[in-house]
């Protein structure tokens, strides 16, 4: 019988290459377990870090912030999202996530359902593997 019970530290973690370099642990999707209609990640934002300007044409997503805190562009309007809060992000708005905060933000970023242009469906082979 298969395990669902997961536990980030024994998940690998991906790092993005510069200037968007930053950390992510995809812990639920089709490869985890095969016909998930959502994805779910891990992310780690170092002090400066972020992503680029991007889109999901179909998919929903929504960024939980669990240490520190984020600023998301959503529709060229800024929020804070600080620990505890979570943000929604509804397809196809352009968005982006940052830290301009001293100390590591760590966050879950959660998409439904399962597009072509999910980060998370891409980072196994496109970034680094560092654990």
């Amino acid at each position: 019988m298969r395990n669902f019970v997961i536990n980030p530290d024994a998940v690998d973690e991906y790092e993005a290459s510069a200037p968007f370099q930053r950390f992510m642990k995809v812990l639920i999707d089709d490869e985890t377990f095969p016909g998930t209609p959502f994805t779910i990640a891990l992310s780690r934002y170092p002090s400066g870090a972020g992503c680029p300007f991007h889109s999901h044409r179909d998919s929903s997503e929504v960024y939980f912030v669990l240490e520190g805190e984020l600023v998301a562009t959503v529709g060229g309007r800024e929020y804070r999202v600080k620990r505890g809060e979570l943000i929604y992000i509804p397809p196809p708005a352009e968005h982006r996530a940052e830290n301009r905060g001293k100390e590591t933000c760590r966050f879950m970023a959660i998409n439904s359902p399962v597009g072509e242009d999910v980060t998370e469906t891409k980072v196994r082979q496109a970034w680094k593997k560092v654990s």
